[in-house]
Parts: C-alpha cells; sequence; structure tokens
C-alpha cells in the first residue's frame, strides 16, 4: 500500500453528514492536544536548556518537533486498518506519558504524541478537505476554553488539568472509534496537499494567536476582552467556511494582510485586544484555502509538513532566545528585542503556505479546486459544528468570568502587617515541575497580607502563556497588580495584597548589556493605612545594580513616604555588597545581622542572603521567617513584621 500512497491520487473524499460531523470531533479534539502537547514539549525543552542548567547541548532535542517524515513512513503502513488504531493508541500513550514523567521522559512521551498525531490530522486533512478549517477552530476553542475553565493555567500543570486531558483523550479514543467503526481511513488521504497549512495553523495558534491569556498578557489588555475576540473571530471564519466554503484567491490575499495586520496590532504596542477578531477569522478562512481538495504524493505531503515544522521551530526558537538573550552569548545579541517581529513572522509562515499551495497547484495544473469562486455547497452536520463552537466559546468566556478576581475591599483592622518577598522561578521548581500550586499552598500557611514576587513573567511562550498573577490572587482571594507586559522581555515582578491596591506603576531599571530589570510601586490601603510597596528584581552581578538600587529608593520616594515604605525583592546582592548599602541607607533591614538562618539561595542549599524584606524607619518592625523548600522553587521566601510605633 506504500507504493500507492506515493502515487498522485485525489483525495477528499465524499463523505456522508454524519461521518463528516464525527470526523470533525476526531480532528477538533486532535488538534486541541496537539496545542497542550506542543507547549509541553516546549516547556520541557526551556527547562532542559534555562532553568537547572543554563543554554546547552539537550537544545538540539526541539528538532524531534519536526515530524512530517512519519507522514511517508507511515503510508508504508496504512493498507492496514491496525496501523491507524496504533497510531492513536500510542498517540495517546505519549499523551499520558508527557503528563506523569520527569522532564526527559515527559518530553519524550510529547514527541511520540506528536508523531503519531501527525500522518492522523494530514488524513484528516484528506478526508475533510476545506471543512478541516472548521475542525481546527473547533480545536482551537476547546483549548480556549479548557485554559479559562482552569483560569489560564496550562493542563498539564494541575491535578484537575490532568484530568481533563485524561477526559480529552477519552473522547478522542470514542470519537475516533465511531469514525471508523466501518473503515478506518483511505491510505491516499495521507497524499493531502494541504497538510502544510493544517500545520501552519496549529504554529500560529500554538505561539500566539490561540492563547487568550499570552495575547493579554503581552498587550496589557483584560483577558475577557482578548478571549471574547479571538472567539468571535475564529466563530466568523467557521461560519464562512460551512456556508460559503474557502474564500477565492483575490479574498485569500485580502484575508492574508488582515491577519498581519491584527497581529501587528496586537505585538507592537498596548493597541486594542480586539485585534485578535480578524486575525482569528482569517486564519480559519486561509487555513480552508490551504486544506482545499488536490492532488500530490504522501512523501512530498510529509516534506511540506516538515518543512512549515523547520521554520516555525527556528522562529519559535528565535523568540524564546530573543526572551531570553542575556542568557545566549552570541546568538543572543542578534535576536535582542525582535520578539514581537519574529511572532510576526511566524504569523506569516500561514498565508506563506496557502501561497506557496497556489504556486504549486499552478505549476502542475492539477488541483481541482476552483482558483477564484468559493464553493457555496452547503455540508450535512456543519450547523451541528458551529453549535459546538458557539458552546464552547461560552463555556470559555463563562469560566473567565466566573474565575475574575473580586476580593472584598474591606479593611479588617489589626495591629501589624506581615510582608513576604519571593522570588517563585517563572512557576518551576528547583527540580523543573510546575509549582503553581506548591506556591499557591506556602502562601497560605503564611500570615502575610502583602506579598511581593518575582519571576512572574508567566506569558512567556515556555510557560505556557500562563497568568500566574491572576491565578495566585484567584485562589488566595487577593487583590494583585503585576507588570510590565510580556513583550517587554523582563522577569517580571508582581504585588498581591489582603487590602486594596491602587496608584500602581512600573519602571525599567538602568541596565547596561543585561536583561530587562523592573520595579513595581504601589499604594496598599493596609489597616495601618496607606502603605508604599515596592517590588523589584536586580541584575545578577555587576555595578550596574548599585543604578538600579537607587532607582528602587527613588521609586519608594516617588510613591509615597518613603519612612513608611516596604521594600521587598531579589537583590541579588549580599549584605557586605555595594546595592545593600544604598537600601539600607533609606531602609531598616530586619535582618541585619541574621547568620545563615536568614540565606535564601539556593532554596537545596541556602548559602546566601539576596532576597530582602526592608521597611521605612517610621515603623516598628520584627523578623518574620524564611519559608520555601526546593520544591516550590529554588529561592526561599522571607518576610518581616511591621507594627505602629509605640506613640
Amino acid at each position: 500500500m506504500g507504493d500507492r500512497s506515493n502515487r498522485r491520487g485525489s483525495v477528499g473524499t465524499d463523505l456522508r453528514g454524519d461521518s463528516r460531523a464525527t470526523l470533525i470531533a476526531v480532528a477538533a479534539l486532535l488538534t486541541a492536544l496537539w496545542l497542550v502537547a506542543f507547549l509541553r514539549a516546549l516547556n520541557r525543552v526551556f527547562v532542559l536548556n534555562f532553568s537547572t542548567a543554563g543554554p546547552n547541548v539537550t537544545g538540539l532535542l526541539a528538532l524531534a518537533l519536526v515530524t512530517g517524515w512519519t507522514v511517508p513512513v507511515f503510508a508504508r503502513l496504512a493498507s492496514r486498518p491496525a496501523a491507524w488504531h496504533g497510531a492513536v493508541a500510542v498517540a495517546l500513550g505519549g499523551l499520558g506519558l508527557s503528563l506523569v514523567g520527569g522532564t526527559l521522559v515527559s518530553l519524550a512521551g510529547a514527541v511520540v504524541f506528536l508523531s503519531a498525531a501527525t500522518p492522523l490530522l494530514v488524513a484528516l486533512v484528506g478526508n475533510l478537505a476545506e471543512r478541516f478549517a472548521v475542525a481546527a477552530a473547533l480545536g482551537v476553542l476547546t483549548h480556549g476554553a479548557l485554559r479559562a475553565v482552569l483560569d489560564t493555567a496550562p493542563p498539564y500543570a494541575t491535578p484537575l488539568g490532568r484530568g481533563l486531558l485524561v477526559a480529552l483523550a477519552l473522547a478522542l479514543a470514542v470519537a475516533w472509534g465511531l469514525a471508523t467503526r466501518e473503515s478506518p481511513p483511505d491510505a491516499t488521504a495521507l497524499a493531502a496537499p494541504g497538510g502544510a497549512t493544517a500545520t501552519a495553523f496549529l504554529f500560529t495558534h500554538a505561539t500566539f494567536l490561540g492563547l487568550a491569556p499570552r495575547v493579554s498578557l503581552w498587550t496589557g489588555r483584560p483577558l475577557l476582552v482578548v478571549l471574547a475576540s479571538t472567539t468571535l473571530g475564529l466563530l466568523v471564519g467557521a461560519a464562512w467556511v460551512e456556508r460559503r466554503g474557502a474564500p477565492g484567491r483575490r479574498a485569500t490575499g485580502a484575508w492574508s494582510v488582515a491577519l498581519l495586520l491584527g497581529l501587528a496590532a496586537l505585538l507592537f504596542g498596548p493597541g486594542p485586544g480586539v485585534a485578535a477578531l480578524p486575525a482569528a477569522a482569517a486564519t480559519v478562512l486561509l487555513c480552508a484555502r490551504g486544506c482545499r481538495a488536490g492532488t500530490t504524493t504522501a512523501r512530498r505531503t510529509g516534506l511540506g509538513v516538515a518543512g512549515v515544522q523547520a521554520v516555525g521551530l527556528v522562529l519559535t526558537v528565535a523568540v524564546v532566545l530573543a526572551m531570553n538573550w542575556a542568557f545566549v552569548p552570541g546568538v543572543g545579541p542578534l535576536v535582542r528585542g525582535l520578539q514581537a517581529p519574529l511572532l510576526l513572522a511566524l504569523g506569516a509562515v500561514l498565508p506563506g503556505a496557502v501561497l506557496l499551495r497556489e504556486r504549486t497547484a499552478a505549476a502542475d495544473r492539477v488541483d481541482p479546486a476552483p482558483a477564484t469562486e468559493p464553493s457555496r455547497e452547503p455540508v450535512a452536520g456543519g450547523r451541528r459544528a458551529l453549535l459546538t463552537a458557539a458552546g464552547l466559546g461560552l463555556l470559555g468566556l463563562g469560566g473567565a468570568a466566573v474565575r475574575r478576581v473580586t476580593p472584598s475591599d474591606e479593611v479588617p483592622a489589626a495591629d501589624s502587617v506581615t510582608a513576604l518577598s519571593f522570588n517563585i522561578h517563572q512557576y518551576i521548581d528547583a527540580r523543573g515541575r510546575h509549582n503553581l500550586e506548591s506556591v499557591r499552598d506556602l502562601l497560605a500557611e503564611t500570615d502575610a497580607g502583602i506579598v511581593g514576587l518575582q519571576e512572574t513573567a508567566g506569558g512567556r511562550l515556555t510557560a505556557g502563556g500562563l497568568d500566574g498573577v491572576r491565578w495566585l490572587a484567584r485562589e488566595l482571594d487577593l487583590h494583585a497588580a503585576a507588570g510590565p507586559p510580556t513583550r517587554i522581555a523582563s522577569y517580571g515582578v508582581a504585588l498581591l495584597s489582603a487590602w486594596p491596591i491602587h496608584d500602581e506603576r512600573w519602571v525599567v531599571l538602568p541596565s547596561t548589556d543585561t536583561a530587562t530589570r523592573v520595579a513595581l510601586a504601589a499604594v496598599v490601603e493596609s489597616p495601618l493605612g496607606d502603605l508604599p510597596v515596592v517590588v523589584a528584581h536586580l541584575e545578577t552581578e555587576g555595578p550596574v545594580r548599585v543604578g538600579q538600587a537607587e532607582r528602587v529608593v527613588e521609586l519608594a520616594r516617588e510613591t509615597g513616604e518613603s519612612d513608611r515604605a516596604v521594600v521587598l525583592g531579589d537583590f541579588n546582592a549580599t549584605p557586605d555588597e555595594r546595592p545593600y548599602e544604598v537600601l539600607t541607607d533609606a531602609f531598616a533591614d530586619p535582618w541585619a545581622g541574621a547568620r545563615s538562618e536568614g540565606d535564601t539561595y539556593s532554596a537545596s542549599d541556602p548559602r546566601k542572603r539576596i532576597d530582602y524584606a526592608l521597611v521605612g524607619r517610621d515603623w516598628d518592625h520584627e523578623r518574620g521567617a524564611v519559608v520555601g523548600s526546593p520544591s516550590v522553587s529554588d529561592h526561599l521566601g522571607v518576610s518581616v513584621r511591621v507594627t505602629r510605633p509605640p506613640e
């Protein structure tokens, strides 16, 4: 059957309405799980290269995400029904492995899923043709609803998320069984020329547009606005395809421009989150155009898929390097500040794949799809797909709305306030595992009413587009202030408070040729009165830290009375260094003179004191506690208790 699958043949079979509807369900579930597995693999590669050992040769494991080679290989087995069922079983087994194993094992599991899922996705494109775009939109909405219900947390980061993934996997197995109860897909479906376009669609949504929390954190716009805009855009695109088919050639050019302009509006400034609407609609319509029925071979399809994956992966890695440029000697400075242009280039891969399909079809003169006029033939089962998509969109919006952070504005009476400073290591513990729940549990166990967090920029691609500050605030019923937007490419800082926060602002600290460092200032309406709070994260070494410390002192004075302020941060300086002297000239250090009991780094073997909770000189104060463990972060947290001086 391998020889047959490599011969040119028309794909895009005439399916009955029920069969098409079931295949759309299979494709939607597979798309949703593909997005999860892809982000899981990226996170694991990042952990191996940055979070535990620094950049190293394990970055080459990212090449395993180029899985187009599996299409021609699988074509040689596709004549056997057991091969198709085996591919589904292997994919689901890999997904399970990615949820339970350590860093390398979970990466291997994610790669296994993606490898086994690739020929299945290509076959679905071959059977559904342009209607695959509807299924793909449905899959993105499924993933979005899942993330909204989990309050933006990656599904693999919490027990509830892992349970929901298991439910989706079981639903996929059932849908696959229903779709193939009469016969598995025909091997000729692996010769679908739209496989490359479908892959480009997945990259566009996996890296930016399909992650509403990531877009929200990048633009600084409310999550509900971005989620509603993306949802409506996907629904508009899917409805267009179901009612009118793929757009014509001229309309395809217009939608390509709409996609790029929408992405540019989201990437290059704080512009409106509603730009996600036309961008999302454009991706669905472009996907439909590129997935039209046509003729090619499984070998060429595999090469096309692998080519798109290679280009997408290079750009994705470049985005990650641009966000972490200071830690990649040689290559890093070359991409410094290019994270937004590189993401725009990633978005351009989709219209590029469609254009390449058009040129190839024109050169071969074998593409039976119309060149200019869209198909207007209604499709049975399309209404059910659209209703399901609308339901998922409402589920996502409802989940995000219900999980909004709305703590009480009441200020209970108290004689003292405890403030805690804690570096949470980008939501990954010292062993590379997600630490969301362990951070939540630790904070809940302390009596801290004010918490300054460092390394909170969860909107990064490698963090899975997580709004961890929002998640922690909701779980702990606290007020929150975060900054800056992800596009600044900083580690991120944030403030959690049991009492209302106002007048928050963030500033970029002075720097040389190093990573961007920021400070956040705000006023907390504490029981002791308005309390100016500054949260900061200084550079790891060098004299630049002195200028950064001086800016932190200035920021405290600009926010309120510095003698009443609280300054929390990872200052990356021990008490015998100049940055510490600058800060303690202005603020008191309750832990001054502490010996090893005050050390905060590293969590597994604390031998340095670099994390601080400093207070203005108008307050009486005492040491609180050093808290944490390697299962929470690579730092320990440190707290102080502030009280009014006796009159």
